[in-house]
């Protein structure tokens, strides 16, 4: 496990890269769950009130409130996505920031750090305009505007990556004080 872990090499800067994409696709997929649940629901409560109008006869089922009480349930449930959708976003922004933390970098590599997240703020701002025109489109009936938090953060990729980039650099490039013999000591079980 030891050697897996050491050879993750290189992968310090393109955390921020996953972070911008997953975001975009995230609030993406959630809303399309969402508005494929109303509509499924929406399509259950009419055949229940179709069928309605057998009420009485000796081969009728109350589909309605079957509809109601299965996928209606399950259709108030799934509106939570919306608070997933941004605690996902900003988690794993968090985690961005803290494997940076927890990684020992040489010095050198500071300004090879410092393009590369150059490059994920260039990269952002296609993805945000593309956000933007996917919010301004009706697509799934204009469900996107309900996302207010994850609107607000993929309309400002751009500034939100530069921030987690320059927060993440910081605690990329602190851990060059270390000394390396942290790992002696009482506690090291080698």
């Amino acid at each position: 496990m030891r050697n897996i872990i050491k050879d993750k090499k290189g992968q310090a800067t393109f955390g921020i890269f996953n972070w911008m994409i997953v975001a975009f696709l995230t609030v993406v997929f959630f809303a399309g769950l969402i508005y494929a649940m109303g509509l499924i629901t929406g399509v259950l409560h009419q055949v229940g009130l179709e069928n309605d109008k057998y009420a009485g006869q000796p081969t009728w089922t109350n589909m309605t409130l079957a509809a109601d009480q299965t996928f209606g349930e399950l259709n108030d449930s799934i509106q939570a996505l919306r608070m997933v959708a941004l605690v996902y976003i900003l988690g794993l922004a968090v985690v961005v920031i803290v494997g940076n933390a927890l990684m020992k970098i040489h010095p050198i590599y500071f300004f090879a750090y410092i393009l590369v997240c150059l490059l994920a703020v260039i990269f952002s701002v296609p993805i945000s305009n593309a956000y933007e025109t996917l919010l301004n489109s009706p697509i799934y009936d204009g469900l996107l505007n309900s996302f207010t938090a994850s609107n607000w953060i993929l309309l400002n990729l751009p500034i939100i990556t530069m921030f987690i980039s320059v927060f993440g650099g910081i605690f990329l490039f602190i851990n060059i004080i270390r000394t390396g013999n942290e790992g002696s000591g009482i506690w090291n079980t080698k």
